[in-house]
């Protein structure tokens, strides 16, 4: 019975994540060229293009888009990479590894609004050094942070997306021999980090380019950091669009979707400039390391980047630490580098509202990583049974390369035309489809690595598929599971866009809160939503990383209690 089913479920999955895909895309491309029914435009026309090509906001913002994307990936790249380089073989690689897992559960705008509060003019950096050091007894007249070139912007990216580099990096030597490739150059007479650059790094990239053009994508086209930190006049294209669209008078919505089919178009251009920029600087690698010579100028390029990466982790955990500090400060004045009092007041001021977006950053969290995992289920043990994923990839993987801002704005028409807008469940559903890649990248590794023979042995004991299934195979992954439902459940805690607009304001939780608050000037207030939405996923990962250790020796010992009885 089961097994007739799985054909049919994995088609009707694939057919669910398709289908809002495609509105989103058509929904956004039919009015950038003057076909709108609930506007009463159904003339196909290209005003909305010529409109979009003369506005100086326009390129401003498309000039600001792709220097901070391109400019914070490259970054984050070359950081962790140096990094991991020049650490891999140390002692103290496993305790980095186990130090930046925590922050990859930190929703990007907690970390932003920490990263605002530490970089500010009256920022805990400037309070630090100030005013033994500076001779500041007031903030500073600077531009440090939402200033015209991004460059705060493209900080508060590096500081997020260089942990998540790190990672995925670590996870891809797992699947290489490093060890004895390293070693069989350090033989040849190669020096450390050139052999490096000459054997691993290349095979590195190749196993790692999905989550270098995810990192590429979030930056170019994110909403919330950029509304947090980035600069206000003139905005990244993003923001712009999304003013753009709830334009009161509906006049933008054509040009909106114009610019937003321009941003998806230059996402998939830099994807491309990219892939060959890499491929002309892999071939130079490959002339280089054919002239004979055993050492490289790459180290010190090398050490430079990893310099860089020890600074940006400084700058995380101060973005972090600095967070609970305003939460909890009564009374602190610039230059003072701690509080004069501390008070729970702040806590209690956020109050019922606290709790209400907790609760609905919870549930929704809480639902959208059950349902991804379910979903990510079927669709693996699909690939399985028939080896082949029948494009999978591709359309999940659509929804993270392919701008938030883009699907989304088509997508809410189709919601508005169905009067599904403003709804908890369409938001639920969001958050499923924009949660259900990393789950089923997380899973699929050790999802097809089990060993089935223990399951086909099981079902031989007894006839039972699907008990067999979860008492025995989803046991034995537990561990994959947990985490990839703690990265799930991240990931919807910090989704903005989706909540935002499908929700249209009736659904509120702690990151639009956060956002919504970060420009208010409330910095206590501010604090206590950005400390409250970081701990969510943190406590999840917590939960994620002692359940499976404790697991199966506590379900034994309460089975031998009630035996017992």
């Amino acid at each position: 019975m089961l097994s007739m089913l799985q054909r049919p479920l994995y088609w009707l999955i694939i057919l669910g994540i398709s289908m809002p895909l495609l509105l989103g895309l058509i929904g956004v491309v039919l009015p950038s060229f003057g076909y709108d029914p609930a506007l009463g435009q159904l003339d196909f026309h290209g005003q909305h293009w010529q409109q979009l090509f003369h506005q100086s906001e326009f390129w401003s913002g498309l000039r600001l888009s792709l220097g901070s994307g391109l400019l914070a990936t490259l970054f984050a790249y070359w950081f962790a990479s140096s990094l991991i380089m020049v650490s891999f073989d140390k002692p103290w690689f496993t305790r980095l590894q186990a130090a930046i897992t925590p922050i990859l559960s930190i929703p990007h705008a907690s970390i932003t609004i920490g990263a605002l509060f530490l970089l500010a003019p009256s920022g805990w950096l400037v309070r630090i050094i100030s005013p033994w050091l500076t001779g500041f007894e007031r903030p500073p007249n600077w531009l440090t942070v939402q200033d015209p070139n991004g460059l705060a912007l493209i900080i508060a990216l590096v500081i997020k997306e260089m942990p998540y580099l790190m990672f995925a990096m670590a996870a891809a030597l797992t699947q290489l021999q490093p060890d004895k490739t390293l070693q069989a150059a350090r033989l040849l007479g190669y020096e450390r980090l050139t052999a490096w650059h000459f054997t691993l790094l290349p095979q590195v990239f190749r196993l790692m380019r999905l989550p270098i053009f995810m990192v590429l994508a979030f930056n170019m086209t994110v909403v919330d950091v950029a509304t947090i930190i980035g600069p206000n006049t003139p905005s990244t294209l993003a923001v712009t669009l999304l003013r753009w669209f709830n334009d009161p008078t509906l006049l933008l919505r054509g040009q909106a979707s114009a610019a937003a089919l321009v941003l998806a178009l230059m996402v998939l251009l830099c994807i491309l400039v990219w892939l060959l920029v890499y491929r002309a600087i892999h071939h130079w690698r490959q002339l280089h390391a054919m002239s004979g010579g055993r050492s490289s100028w790459l180290r010190y390029w090398t050490l430079t980047g990893a310099t860089g990466a020890a600074f940006t982790l400084c700058l995380t955990i101060l973005s972090l630490v600095v967070l609970p500090i305003w939460a909890f400060a009564q009374r602190w004045r610039f230059p003072d580098t701690w509080p004069a009092s501390w008070t729970l007041d702040n806590l209690s001021r956020a109050g019922d509202r606290l709790v209400s977006l907790s609760a609905a950053s919870f549930s929704l969290a809480l639902c959208s990583a059950l349902i991804g995992l379910i979903l990510a289920l079927l669709l693996l043990e699909h690939e399985r049974k028939y080896q082949r994923s029948d494009g999978t990839v591709i359309i999940l993987f659509s929804w993270v390369l392919l701008p938030q801002v883009t699907l989304l704005f088509g997508i809410q028409v189709g919601l508005l035309f169905l009067n599904w807008n403003g709804n908890w469940f369409s938001v639920l559903g969001l958050h499923v489809l924009y949660s259900l890649p990393y789950v089923y990248l997380t899973l699929k590794a050790p999802y097809l690595a089990f060993n089935e023979a223990y399951l086909q042995q099981a079902n031989r004991l007894r006839a039972t598929p699907l008990r067999n299934f979860i008492l025995i195979k989803l046991a034995l992954l537990k561990a994959p599971i947990a985490a990839s439902l703690a990265i799930v459940f991240s990931v919807s805690v910090a989704q903005y866009l989706p909540t935002l607009l499908a929700g249209e304001g009736r659904i509120n939780t702690l990151t639009t809160e956060a956002v919504a608050r970060a420009a208010s000037g409330d910095r206590k207030l501010v604090s206590v939503l950005a400390l409250a939405q970081a701990i969510l996923p943190l406590i999840c990962f917590m939960l994620a990383t002692m359940i499976p250790r404790y697991w199966t020796t506590g379900r034994l010992a309460l089975r031998r209690q009630f035996c017992s009885n």
